[in-house]
């Protein structure tokens, strides 16, 4: 389950978990997802604030879930939603599916546009020409942990202010806590990414 992190200036206040609900995942539904999470608050004994959403990939399964009127989608404070591509092509319709899903009443997030490999500069800017659709930084990518041009990717999104929130994308926690160290971030970055980090604080708790 990686979480999708809402941070303050001091500790951890809450986390969105999303896993992944794509073809790979077919049993990864709202109905069996909540009965794992409610398995997992009820051994839970911390004091952060934990969250049920997902993250969808935008593959052949995803209209099933989107049409799906008993099981709706999860999603992040009630009317956003969590979406990503495959990271080499296009998914087939996409401008359609995302005018789709803002006809269903969602605002979009689309999470980690820097790793996509199709994407240039102008897909990035014809993206966000819509108000409906956000992108989030995932927290990874502008240490070097995916790559040069996936860091190169951030480093223009965050300092050209594409990016609305931030998340991660942590399968394994003690790996990832090693990758940060991968490349150390300028503090014009560092500020830019508090940005985000607010935005999502404000997101989860206005």
């Amino acid at each position: 389950m990686p979480p999708w992190t809402v941070l303050n200036s001091r500790a951890c206040r809450a986390f969105y978990l999303t896993p992944h609900v794509m073809e790979n995942f077919l049993e990864n539904n709202p109905k069996f997802l909540k009965q794992h999470f409610y398995n997992l608050i009820n051994g839970y004994a911390g004091n952060i604030d934990l969250r049920l959403a997902a993250e969808y990939m935008l593959d052949s399964s995803f209209d099933s879930h989107l049409e799906n009127r008993e099981n709706k989608p999860l999603t992040i404070a009630d009317d956003h939603l969590l979406v990503e591509t495959s990271y080499l092509n296009p998914p087939l319709n996409f401008h359609q599916t995302i005018q789709k899903i803002k006809q269903k009443g969602y605002r979009i997030i689309l999470a980690h546009p820097e790793r996509y490999l199709y994407m240039d500069r102008n897909d990035y800017r014809k993206l966000k020409a819509d108000g409906f659709l956000f992108f989030q930084l995932n927290l990874l990518s502008p240490t070097g942990y995916y790559g040069k041009q996936v860091r190169e990717n951030a480093e223009y999104l965050l300092k050209n202010d594409f990016y609305t929130f931030t998340g991660t994308d942590i399968h394994n926690l003690e790996f990832h806590r090693q990758a940060f160290n991968i490349k150390s971030l300028t503090a014009k970055l560092t500020d830019r990414i508090n940005i985000l980090i607010e935005n999502n604080r404000q997101l989860l708790f206005n």
